[in-house]
């Protein structure tokens, strides 16, 4: 069976134009024409205001967040070495990875209490602390759930020292200044809102 297709009218070449009125011109330019669209990507903002959000806290539970970053879940923000002045380092406990601040340490006052002995939980405390202020700096803080996480984290890693001690009487020491450190961080928490310190 043989199928023959209906003959095609030949092409005119592209720069060539045709012989049309000047009538038909502008109703062909009027219909070739496609309205403007417009450019979704400056919309109403300005590029500063584009940039911003990149530096933006994630959206979802801010605890659940922090307790990420404080456990080398989450690595930190991509520029919170520029904006924070140090890279966050990690170390290996019983009770897991923990992120740490290398300038951080145990700030008791009047150094009471065993500061050398809790300052690794103090660094991990103080890196958590220093997640607030970049993203207050960023514009975007944290909510209150996120400073409660790095406190609730402080005491759990206290205990856990204290637990560890050979000894009842240095289960018992170390347990009371456990409280008596992570009372008093909660207390000042509470006293700031939960907001950056």
């Amino acid at each position: 069976m043989l199928v023959r297709n209906s003959p095609v009218s030949p092409r005119r070449p592209v720069n060539s134009t045709p012989a049309e009125t000047p009538a038909e011109a502008s109703s062909n330019a009027v219909a070739q024409t496609r309205p403007h669209q417009q450019d979704t990507f400056t919309g109403a903002t300005n590029a500063l205001q584009r940039t911003a959000k990149v530096g933006a806290a994630p959206a979802g539970n801010h605890g659940t967040l922090m307790r990420e970053y404080l456990t080398g879940a989450r690595p930190p923000p991509a520029d919170f070495e520029q904006v924070m002045g140090y890279k966050p380092y990690a170390i290996q406990t019983k009770h897991g990875q923990r992120m740490q601040d290398p300038h951080g340490d145990a700030s008791a006052p009047g150094k009471i209490g065993p500061d050398k002995e809790f300052d690794p939980m103090a660094k991990t405390h103080d890196y958590g602390y220093d997640l607030l202020r970049y993203y207050a700096k960023k514009g975007t803080p944290l909510g209150p759930e996120a400073r409660k996480a790095a406190d609730a984290l402080f005491r759990e890693d206290l205990f856990h020292y204290a637990n560890a001690q050979k000894g009842l009487g240095n289960r018992i020491k170390f347990k009371a200044w456990a409280q008596i450190y992570a009372t008093a961080v909660e207390l000042n928490s509470r006293r700031q809102g939960y907001g950056p310190p």
